[in-house]
């Protein structure tokens, strides 16, 4: 039986281990500090999305980056860092004005782990296509890196 759509992204975000509340030890303001990193990170993932900058904006992404996605046949598709980057690096240089925002975020954190869901809005030459994205997140030191991207787009 093959997942489609929307049920094969439910279905990758429900296999994966749930995130601890945050009631772990830390303290407020380490919370409130690792919280605000988490923001910039989010902040730098939309701002830092152009042809000028992407090699800025894949910083953020750990070397070992796992992205999943479900293609418009339903098909569940995984790219590593490179093919990842690979195809943004193509899209931009088709000349396009790319951007994208996030709506709805929702964020959790755990023990130096975070899980972030969002709906997202991809804009292409003003061409709008929405859809839901989940980012999960592991602190890297004092930094928060992203070590892999779920995405699937409404509709076809």
């Amino acid at each position: 039986m093959r997942i489609r759509g929307w049920a094969a992204l439910i279905a990758l975000l429900a296999a994966l281990p749930p995130v601890a509340a945050p009631s772990h030890g830390m303290s407020e303001s380490d919370e409130s500090a690792s919280r605000a990193a988490i923001d910039r990170l989010l902040s730098d993932y939309t701002g830092l999305y152009a042809a000028d900058t992407l090699d800025r904006w894949s910083r953020l992404l750990h070397p070992a980056l796992s992205v999943a996605y479900s293609d418009a046949s339903g098909a569940v598709r995984v790219l590593d860092r490179d093919q990842f980057l690979r195809r943004q690096r193509d899209h931009f240089a088709s000349g396009r004005r790319i951007s994208e925002r996030l709506e709805n975020v929702r964020v959790e954190t755990g023990r130096r782990i975070a899980r972030v869901t969002a709906d997202f809005v991809f804009v292409s030459d003003g061409e709008e296509r929405r859809g839901a994205l989940g980012l999960h997140l592991v602190k890297d030191g004092d930094d928060w890196t992203i070590v892999a991207i779920l995405f699937s787009y409404d509709g076809p």
